[in-house]
């Protein structure tokens, strides 16, 4: 059926009065009478009630698979003590309602613990002695193990730490289980999941969750595995747009592939090689040039070389894969440019579409040379809801470096939004509040971060539109309401009278994908 959207705003259009949707594009953006002339006798009219019609939103960096298995696994995102943590675990091994061959998941956070270092290995030890147990901590860099799962790992109490990680020992020299970076690749290939059946299932109910946002879809920075997961969710039914980048490990399976970086449709795009260049700010291995606060040998974790990163992104070039190369501190982004820039002396490569992931620091003045490398740059706005103290900690003497994006924007660099969920909210009008206001805990009285880097509500938009799509080289086919275009589209209200609070509460009203409405409370 034909759809026509009239009496509102018309987002990039303030003089029309209505858009035409015909099957899955915008046909016809102009007068209502002009819509309904074309549309024929069959057609559907919704009346926007004076509200905006924007394109949907793309969320450009998430784990999505990850936060979907939140619905089955520890999430200790809300727990602030050691008592909550422990409590929270002994419920979730009480109610265990699945045959789960390892405990999963994750969401804790050190740096809000009284006493980070009693969440370690006995902890867990007490309450799943049997099982082997595996937490990602809230940033993703860290994953805490007990025993059992260190012993199926062959992890023993001499192991030496490898390069770009990092095994915690506690005062007594004996593993913590809390072990950084590279170093939990070693007990990662161990892991079981929990069955597919269950997967699916929850990667299909959280899609019809973040239609609420606006957001029609995401791009995956997860291993195959999860790609498959998401695959299979479409072939069920479920109606979202997403693009994979692929991790290190997997490069030489892609190479003997058919695709290339940023071939396949709409639904399904392979994206670049996942590469991480360094750690996080909360786990202080964040690659900088100068020492963290009170730790004058620590600089953060560089997990390649120059010359190692070289070697990844030409092997990964020679095949027509682009990279998404996560940089979050001031020397790793340093690091990232000046490969992107040798690579580029090469003719052969530089039409490769490379991003760079996060920019949570940059030297002002590398922004320039950020400029000249070409490299495409996706940014996490909601990051700053919770980072502020961390930067005050761990970053005092560059807070102005810190989500540099007016800096980055104002100097004519592409960009994107996204949430890198599940470590902060996915919710994009949280990441637009944030960007347009830089406040703590996405609160209008959050202490304001660096407000000379505040931006319009517009570049904010953009982000997660056009922006998001031009993320995955798929800017002449949707991300705008334009004619001929995709009509994956929203309803929001008309924000342009209301003051910036309203994104705190902000939902979508409709949302659609490709021409089908997906979710509506209009």
């Amino acid at each position: 059926m034909n759809i026509i959207f009239f009496n509102g705003h018309i987002y990039g259009h303030p003089e029309a009065e209505a858009v035409l949707v015909v099957n899955d594009s915008i046909y016809h953006i102009g007068s209502l009478a002009e819509c309904r002339n074309l549309a024929g006798i069959t057609v559907n009219e919704i009346d926007l009630h004076h509200k905006m019609l924007l394109p949907a939103f793309t969320d450009a960096h998430t784990h999505f698979v990850e936060y979907a298995k939140s619905r089955l696994l520890v999430n200790l995102l809300d727990c602030s003590s050691i008592e909550e943590i422990r409590s929270y675990l002994i419920n979730y091994r009480n109610n265990l309602n699945w045959n789960a061959k390892w405990i999963l998941g994750g969401g804790w956070n050190r740096n809000i613990l009284k006493d980070p270092m009693e969440l370690n290995r006995d902890l867990l030890d007490d309450i799943f002695p049997d099982i082997p147990v595996a937490l990602f901590s809230r940033d993703y860099h860290a994953k805490l193990f007990n025993t059992k799962a260190m012993e199926i790992g062959n992890v023993k109490e001499d192991i030496q730490d490898p390069q770009g990680g990092k095994f915690e020992r506690m005062p007594d020299g004996r593993l913590s289980g809390v072990v950084f970076e590279t170093a939990t690749e070693i007990i990662d290939p161990y892991i079981i999941s929990p069955p597919q059946e269950a997967l699916v299932k929850s990667i299909k109910d959280t899609v019809n969750d973040i239609y609420k946002w606006g957001l029609i879809g995401f791009h995956s920075m997860e291993y195959e595995a999860s790609k498959d997961l998401l695959l299979l969710a479409q072939e069920q039914g479920s109606r979202f747009r997403f693009c994979w980048h692929f991790q290190a490990s997997e490069l030489d399976k892609m190479i003997s592939g058919e695709l290339s970086s940023y071939e396949g449709d709409e639904y399904f795009k392979v994206g670049g090689l996942k590469l991480f260049g360094d750690g996080s700010l909360g786990s202080r291995t964040a690659a900088m040039f100068d020492p963290y606060p009170n730790q004058p040998d620590n600089f953060g974790i560089l997990r390649y070389r120059d010359e190692d990163l070289y070697y990844q992104m030409e092997k990964a070039a020679k095949a027509g894969f682009a990279c998404t190369i996560h940089a979050i501190g001031d020397r790793c982004v340093r690091q990232v440019i000046d490969c992107v820039l040798r690579l580029n002396e090469n003719p052969e490569y530089t039409n490769l579409f490379q991003r760079i992931e996060h920019v949570q620091s940059i030297r002002l003045n590398d922004i320039d040379d950020l400029k000249k490398s070409g490299l495409f740059v996706s940014l996490q706005p909601v990051h700053i809801a919770n980072d502020i103290p961390m930067i005050h900690e761990s970053w005092p003497n560059i807070e102005h470096e810190a989500y540099a994006f007016k800096s980055i924007l104002d100097a004519g660099i592409p960009y994107a939004f996204g949430s890198d969920v599940p470590i902060e909210s996915m919710n994009p009008f949280y990441g637009i509040y944030s960007a347009i206001q830089r406040r703590y805990k996405v609160s209008a009285s959050g202490e304001q971060l660096n407000p000379t880097e505040i931006i319009t509500v517009k570049q904010a938009i953009d982000g997660y539109t056009i922006g998001a799509a031009e993320s995955s080289c798929s800017a002449q086919i949707r991300g705008k309401i334009e004619k001929g275009y995709l009509a994956d589209l929203i309803v929001i209200e008309d924000y342009r009278g209301l003051p910036d609070e309203y994104w705190i509460e902000a939902q979508s009203l409709l949302t659609m994908i490709g021409g089908e409405i997906v979710y509506a409370t209009l």
